[in-house]
């Protein structure tokens, strides 16, 4: 059996490897391109704000990278951005700016808790849990304000600044928690992520510290999600309904392509953010090129199904292994 599995991670590490290379070949030739097609592609402005937009959902990929690395997705992360950031412009003008940021970022922490004790306690898959937590938040973005936006003036500093080198203040944040996540990826926190992921689903529940380690991440993905709405209400002026929709299927299309495993065990912060990376600049080629906003979508729907047809022979093989052994 230990031969068989072996063979399984071999491929599995060939397989990152060369995706890795291939999004690396990509994303060099599509600056190329995008480059030649445009002469604003290559400009300081544009290039910081590709780095903000790969930043925004960046931050919530961190988090997600380490769910899925313990068998488990969030698929909340857009509507609970878009909530957080409907929140802190319907309360800032009773409860001060200070205090109604705190209550956004509570929202998300609320929000991750409840996810992951539906997933632990409530035993429920975390794709029928998050969606259905999704199809609600999404639901009170647009009930609680009536469909409108909601104008917050006064809060610009935290998605606009740049502090320093002209970076920004978002993608600074982005960078100092892929340091973090790059380090705990190697540490006894990823590790143990991983030895989640690997247990057969119907196990992962079975231990008290599991189940807290579950619960932990889900928590914070949340707090992850209500920065990005704050981010983003705070580069608009405006809480928006509408805001950070289709970043679960980004978020989800980045960790795969980084070397994940959709039922856990494998997983990478640089690899997530690479892909990132890849698409953000290619999201950014098509703006400029005036390519309608739609084709982003598609295209981000045809990696998605890539990045599964790629995962899915080794989860055959893994499944595989055992039954071979014996």
């Amino acid at each position: 059996m230990s031969g068989e599995v072996t063979a399984v991670d071999a491929v599995s590490v060939r397989r990152i490897a060369l995706t890795r290379t291939v999004l690396a070949v990509v994303g060099a030739l599509a600056c190329l391109v995008f480059a030649s097609a445009s002469p604003y592609f290559l400009s300081v402005d544009n290039l910081i704000n590709l780095l903000n937009d790969l930043a925004v959902v960046g931050i919530v990929a961190i988090p997600a990278t380490f769910l899925l690395m313990a068998g488990q997705v969030d698929l909340t992360s857009g509507a609970t951005a878009a909530f957080a950031g409907l929140v802190v412009a319907l309360t800032s003008p009773q409860l001060g700016i200070i205090v109604a940021v705190l209550v956004a970022v509570a929202t998300g922490a609320v929000v991750g808790l409840v996810n992951g004790l539906l997933v632990t306690v409530a035993d429920v898959s975390s794709v029928a849990a998050t969606f259905g937590s999704m199809s609600l938040l999404r639901g009170l973005a647009y009930l609680v304000p009536s469909g409108l936006a909601i104008y917050l003036p006064g809060f610009r500093a935290l998605g606009n600044a740049r502090p320093f080198l002209g970076l920004s203040l978002p993608f600074l944040i982005f960078l100092g928690l892929l340091i973090l996540g790059g380090a705990l990826s190697r540490s006894d926190i990823g590790g143990g992520c991983r030895e989640i992921g690997i247990l057969p689903a119907a196990e992962r529940m079975a231990g008290r510290p599991a189940r807290r380690g579950i619960v932990a991440l889900f928590v914070a993905s949340g707090l992850a999600a209500s920065l990005v709405g704050l981010i983003r209400t705070s580069q608009l002026g405006t809480g928006l309904p509408t805001a950070a929709i289709g970043v679960e299927i980004t978020v989800l299309t980045a960790v795969l392509l980084g070397g994940g495993r959709l039922n856990g065990g494998r997983g990478s912060v640089i690899g997530t953010s690479l892909a990132l990376l890849v698409m953000t600049i290619i999201d950014n080629g098509l703006s400029l090129s005036n390519v309608t906003a739609y084709a982003g979508q598609v295209f981000h729907a045809a990696l998605l199904i890539i990045a599964l047809v790629i995962d899915r022979p080794l989860r055959r093989r893994r499944r595989a292994a055992p039954e071979d052994a014996g």
